[in-house]
C-alpha cells in the first residue's frame, strides 16, 4: 500500500476510480460543444432585450409594446442620421 498525504489506498482501488471516470464520459460530444456555442448568444440577446425594455420603458417613460415597433427604430434612425 502507498500512502499519500497521510491516507493509505491501493493502486487497485485507484486504477477502478478511473475506470469509472473514462466510462462516464461516453455521450455525444459535439451535443455538449454546441449547448456551450449556443448559451453565450441566448444570454446576451435576453441581456439586450432586459436592457431595451428598462431603457425605453422604465427611464423613458413609454409603454413597453413600443420597444417591440419598428417605427420607433426607424424614427431613432432619422434623428440620428437626419444631418448626413
Amino acid at each position: 500500500m502507498d500512502q499519500v498525504k497521510g491516507r493509505n489506498y491501493s493502486r487497485e482501488a485507484a486504477d477502478m476510480t478511473s475506470a469509472k471516470q473514462k466510462q462516464k464520459k461516453t455521450g455525444k460530444p459535439w451535443v455538449n460543444v454546441l449547448v456551450r456555442m449556443l448559451f453565450v448568444p441566448f444570454l446576451l440577446f435576453i441581456a439586450l432585450v432586459i436592457g431595451l425594455i428598462i431603457g425605453y420603458s422604465v427611464i423613458g417613460d413609454q409603454p413597453v409594446s413600443q420597444v417591440f415597433d419598428l417605427e420607433t427604430y426607424k424614427h431613432m434612425y432619422d434623428l440620428i442620421f437626419a444631418g448626413t
